[in-house]
């Protein structure tokens, strides 16, 4: 028992292909660049005075914006050197209190003698690993 019925309902791709295609008419305008160039020739004298006003403009703007900021940088560049020499202060104050502690104990004299022994028998024992061993070799 087949169903040959679910097969007509669908469409057949090469029919579907053809029924999609655009025909000549409904295809989009190309462009024409030399169309396109020509118009915006003509059009440039009515554009030149608006361009000019606001080149003038931006320039107007820039050159305030850089007088503020001329304005602004010597009270602003104080105000965050102090900040940043605060912050380094403040470092330095937080490392220094456990370093305290440590050159605190070793300002003891127990501390420094047993460094230099402990440093004497690192390196005695060293030199003792690095002896070879002497092989007779007869022949």
């Amino acid at each position: 028992m087949r169903n040959d019925r679910r097969d007509e309902d669908l469409f057949d791709e090469i029919r579907l292909r053809r029924a999609l295609r655009l025909d000549a008419a409904e295809l989009p305008p190309r462009f024409d660049l030399a169309a396109i160039a020509a118009q915006a020739e003509a059009q440039r004298p009515r554009f030149a005075v608006a361009a000019l006003l606001s080149t003038g403009l931006a320039g107007v703007a820039a050159a305030a914006l850089a007088g503020l900021f001329a304005v602004a940088l010597p009270t602003v560049a104080a105000a965050a050197a102090s900040d940043l020499f605060d912050a380094a202060i403040q470092t330095l104050a937080r490392a220094a209190i456990p370093a305290s502690a440590v050159l605190g104990a070793a300002e003891q004299p127990s501390i420094p003698i047993a460094a230099t022994f402990a440093l004497a028998v690192a390196v005695a024992y060293e030199y003792a690993q690095r002896r070879e061993r002497v092989r007779a070799i007869t022949s």
